[in-house]
């Protein structure tokens, strides 16, 4: 009791709790500006590589006039991104740097070249090079084995890597914060973990140091909540003894577990989205999302961890989650006791349905370490699941 009256303090702390919280909004409001406009940057820079892969194959005076100005189009945009880029991520992947520097010098030729006329020869050196690095897009996804190919090699390359960046510096947003409740809002639900709440753009219908359901605006994380209180809170599960010895193994001699349990479930939200931090018990779980009328800047991320069990009842629940994820599109990967799934693509209904089911998921889940006894069960609970709550 006395860690939640530090934690959410005196009802006299109500007066000053929503100022702060502007405060907070506006820290990470700006940060959520400049990964909206990296978003669109990204956008308009794929429409005209598109363009300019066109018109290489082109012929014709038409061509000719085209590519210049759309080299000279896709630099603009190149370097506001890099621009955005490097104030928006703590640190900068080398390898996006570098390439940006390398790959650029034949648009650049290419769109000093529109200036004036060029011999037929030079003029056709220089379409050739910058062919070179108009290229497909090699896959940032993990891979089965370690790549020998260069990164980024091609502009498609670059601007897909420029997109893994914005996604991980994003994702660790809510992991990394460090707020009391003066600098956030609380949302009370009735039902779930208290959670605190930083609205950075449209998340919330109104400003109020303590909010409800009826005043959650962000599209995904509606849908995820929806989900959530949608089936019954699970009871307490049917605990074997090897689980229960388990338990009390994992509890007394991990010295994170007290800390895991302290931990405060944190939602980072705009109208079309959510980076919300949940800790239920010894698991924590981020679920982000971005969801609008734009089904190529969709995307879906999962991330699980932990657990009260052993490790071998912890990595089978990953398994479980595992399963459900990938029979729903998901691609997953699975390192120790931690889980990562993605999505992307999707239109604004499915998204809003898959977030539906992952907060079905995230309380299905819930203590379901304890009684993961053999790899035999798990087939089961999927199927379980899938039959339920899809």
């Amino acid at each position: 009791m006395a860690f939640w009256k530090r934690l959410f303090g005196k009802k006299s702390d109500r007066a000053v709790a929503e100022p702060a919280a502007q405060g907070a909004a506006a820290q990470y409001g700006d940060k959520y500006a400049k990964y909206q406009e990296l978003v669109t940057e990204s956008e308009v820079m794929r429409e005209l590589l598109g363009r300019l892969q066109e018109a290489l194959t082109a012929s014709g005076a038409g061509a000719a006039t085209l590519v210049p100005q759309l080299c000279q189009d896709l630099l603009q945009h190149l370097d506001r991104t890099m621009v955005v880029l490097q104030s928006f991520c703590r640190q900068t992947p080398a390898e996006i740097i570098q390439a940006y520097q390398e790959l650029l010098e034949p648009l650049r030729q290419v769109a000093l070249g529109g200036n004036g006329p060029l011999a037929p020869a030079t003029a056709g050196q220089l379409w050739d090079n910058l062919k070179q690095v108009v290229g497909p897009a090699r896959s940032t996804m993990p891979q089965a084995e370690p790549s020998s190919e260069p990164a980024c090699r091609s502009l498609p390359a670059l601007l897909e890597a420029i997109n893994e960046a914005r996604l991980a510096e994003m994702f660790c947003l809510s992991l990394k914060a460090q707020l009391s409740r003066k600098q956030a809002v609380s949302l009370v639900t009735g039902r779930l973990v208290p959670i605190l709440v930083v609205d950075v753009d449209g998340g919330l219908s109104r400003s109020a140091p303590t909010v409800g359901l009826e005043d959650i605006a962000s599209v995904p994380f509606r849908a995820f909540l929806t989900g959530m209180l949608s089936i019954p809170w699970p009871k307490a599960r049917p605990v074997d003894m090897k689980g229960f010895i388990s338990v009390v193994g994992i509890t007394s001699t991990t010295p994170r577990s007290d800390d895991q349990l302290k931990k405060i479930s944190l939602a980072i939200l705009a109208r079309d989205y959510m980076n919300f931090s949940l800790c239920l018990g010894y698991h924590a779980s981020t679920m982000e999302a971005y969801v609008s009328e734009r089904p190529r800047s969709n995307f879906l991320r999962f991330h699980y961890q932990g657990g009260a069990a052993s490790v071998e009842r912890r990595v089978r629940r990953l398994r479980l989650i595992s399963g459900i994820l990938t029979r729903l599109g998901f691609e997953v990967s699975i390192t120790g006791d931690l889980l990562d799934g993605r999505k992307q693509g999707d239109d604004l209904e499915a998204c809003l349905r898959l977030l539906e089911i992952l907060g079905r998921l995230e309380v299905f889940t819930k203590q379901m370490d304890m009684v993961m006894s053999s790899d035999e069960v798990i087939f089961g609970y999927i199927e379980d699941f899938l039959a339920k709550h899809c």
